[in-house]
């Protein structure tokens, strides 16, 4: 079956490219020949029909009719150029440029009073919030898309409204409202004839009956689906549906198939880097594996899903983060505007009533003299009520500085939260997973005694960095508490050195490295030992991790008037210039980490406690390497509390 499928897809990929270039040729000798609103609606309209095959000559075509209609003042224009923008930057997965250029496209869409254009943006404002699973939220916005699309006529529009609020009924696991819209979506279609948006609900119905224990009309569903993607060359669609028939044919037991096609996923996804079709289609076929016996072959491929896994946990963790921050931010400068557009409007009011009692008072002080008195009474009251705005006046801005300061408060609280939780989620997540997996095989008879053991020094590594992350987090979290206090004294660095090797003896062991420590009792330095005990092990940790096996590590330190310098020298991979001066840099939050050379991995939090903890005892770091030559990571100690105090002081 492999050589056909090669074959037939050499062939579609040959006809496919000559077709493009003869359609790119003939798209160029148009634009030679349009100008001004003409050329705006031709690039707009070839923008939108290729932005899900080219998307970097969809967004060049966009840039430019949103250039141009900037020039006209055609609002309907850069409403359908920012609307193309703002899909083709949801589809690389930058949600917060998606939302931006979506937002803007649907102001300019209201201003151009255009139902369909502002439909079509309805419907990209549901998919950000179906990214941020927010799908009650995502449902309200595409239903307003279906409603402003069916005032407008478009049957398109309304079919992807109506396959959008289905997909989000299956995500939220309410099939039944899935299927009445999928179904309608389907007869609907059956009006516009398009195959993609047909294949789209096709696709859901598929979902409700996986999820309905349907199996056997799933892969029905599924190979209609996959046919139609295949036919419309929507390599991402077809992503999407061929690790989907890939599961239904494992729960329905048809397992030669289901390995079959989930093998051709996994070399399809990998070729058009779709990382999340890629590791469900890995974790897929490692279930596969599992149903068949054989277990190391299913350990790798779970083993796969959960790299490729963490890895877009973590992704989906920041851009949702930035793009709740940007719509917390647009909700943010709206609310300011509401209130200047208040503030203004009562100023106004005041000053217009002001001048209408100078005004009237003016004209009865002209006339009848008899009335001075009441004027002076009046005009002490309207001293008093402007002496009253005023005390408002101030107390509006107190409260919008105390609502500054709260929300800047409010951000970091976040910023240290999301740290936390990354480093957690990353560190801890695939370890504790391998070994539970590993244990439940165990548990289950399914593992044998030999199996076992050949697993157990991974298991013990993933021990060890659970503990280590762990030990490190604890120790992170003590110094951002309230009211923590460095506890200082003397002591000598050769105890917090042989601790440390100890707590690493077994990482150690498994490289076969030799260490040289040549600090003695002698090197006293004063600061807090727990602290510095951190610091030490994890830049020895470092020098552990970036060895290669059988090399050696030499830890030494020299004494000056002022302070020790505590050295940790390793025959490792070393360090760019571009890598010492991102980690010594003082606006890095986490330094990235890279693998080590046994594809150790890392949260990078160690170098943000190194570097946090010398600093509060008032020490100093410097970083000496050359790629493929080592590193020499050298912390200065204070030797005494005056030295301490005056650094901490600078």
């Amino acid at each position: 079956m492999r050589p056909k499928v090669f074959y037939l897809v050499l062939f579609i990929s040959f006809f496919i490219s000559h077709v493009s270039l003869a359609q790119d040729t003939r798209t160029d000798s148009l634009l030679r020949d349009l100008k001004g609103a003409e050329r705006v609606a031709f690039l707009n309209q070839i923008a939108t029909e290729i932005r899900e095959s080219e998307q970097d000559k969809a967004l060049q075509y966009s840039f430019e009719a949103d250039s141009l209609a900037k020039l006209l003042e055609d609002f309907d224009g850069r409403s359908r150029a920012l609307e193309n923008i703002g899909w083709i930057y949801y589809r690389r997965g930058q949600w917060l440029k998606s939302f931006d250029y979506s937002t803007e496209a649907y102001d300019f869409a209201v201003l151009a009073e255009n139902k369909l254009q502002a439909a079509r943006l309805m419907n990209n404002l549901g998919a950000l919030y179906y990214e941020q699973k927010n799908f009650d939220k995502a449902i309200e916005q595409f239903k307003k898309g279906y409603e402003l699309a069916t005032e407008a006529g478009d049957l398109a529009t309304q079919i992807r409204s109506l396959n959008n609020v289905a997909l989000n009924f299956t995500q939220s696991g309410r099939q039944d409202s899935a299927m009445v819209y999928a179904q309608l979506s389907i007869k609907t279609n059956e009006q516009a004839g398009s195959p993609y948006l047909l294949s789209f609900a096709n696709r859901v119905i598929g979902d409700v009956y996986l999820a309905e224990g349907k199996y056997d009309s799933a892969v029905i569903i599924y190979e209609k689906a996959l046919e139609m993607a295949r036919a419309q060359d929507v390599k991402s669609f077809e992503a999407g549906v061929i690790h989907r028939l890939g599961n239904a044919y494992l729960l329905n037991n048809q397992l030669s198939k289901a390995e079959e096609v989930l093998r051709y996923a996994i070399e399809f996804c990998e070729e058009n880097q779709f990382l999340d079709e890629l590791s469900k289609s890995h974790k897929y076929l490692s279930q596969v594996y599992q149903k068949r016996g054989n277990y190391l072959a299913a350990y790798e491929e779970l083993n796969q899903f959960s790299i490729l896994n963490d890895t877009l946990i973590n992704k989906a963790s920041r851009d949702r983060l930035a793009l709740m921050q940007g719509m917390f931010e647009e909700d943010l400068a709206r609310s300011e505007l509401d209130l200047l557009k208040a503030q203004n409007e009562a100023q106004s009011y005041r000053l217009e009533t002001s001048r209408r009692y100078l005004m009237f008072f003016g004209f009865a002080f002209l006339i009848i003299a008899l009335l001075g008195i009441r004027l002076y009474f009046l005009h002490r009251n309207l001293k008093k009520i402007n002496q009253n705005l005023t005390v408002q006046q101030k107390k509006i801005e107190e409260q919008n500085l105390a609502l500054e300061q709260q929300s800047k408060e409010l951000l970091e609280i976040n910023e240290a939260k999301n740290k936390l939780f990354s480093i957690l989620s990353h560190d801890l997540r695939s370890p504790i997973g391998q070994l539970k997996s590993t244990l439940d095989l165990m548990l289950q008879k399914k593992l044998s005694e030999d199996e076992f053991y050949e697993l157990l020094d991974y298991l013990k590594k993933d021990v060890d960095s659970i503990n280590n992350t762990l030990v490190n987090t604890l120790k992170w979290s003590m110094a951002q508490m309230e009211g923590f206090e460095v506890q200082s004294h003397e002591f000598d660095l050769s105890g917090i050195t042989k601790d440390s090797l100890n707590f690493l003896q077994s990482s150690i062991k498994a490289k076969d490295l030799t260490i040289f420590d040549r600090t003695t009792e002698r090197d006293k330095v004063f600061g807090d030992p727990d602290l510095l005990e951190v610091a030490v092990r994890n830049i020895i940790s470092n020098a552990i991790k970036y060895s290669n096996p059988g090399d050696a590590i030499t830890i030494y330190s020299e004494k000056g008037d002022e302070w020790i310098q505590y050295c940790v020298l390793d025959q490792g991979i070393g360090m760019a210039k571009e890598q010492i001066d991102e980690i010594l840099t003082d606006s890095q939050l986490v330094t990235k980490s890279k693998l080590g050379t046994q594809k150790e991995k890392g949260s990078g939090l160690g170098l943000k406690l190194v570097k946090e903890f010398v600093k509060m005892n008032g020490g100093r770091i410097e970083i000496e390497s050359k790629p493929g030559y080592g590193t020499k990571f050298c912390i200065y100690f204070p030797i005494s509390q005056s030295v301490q105090n005056l650094q901490a002081l600078n």
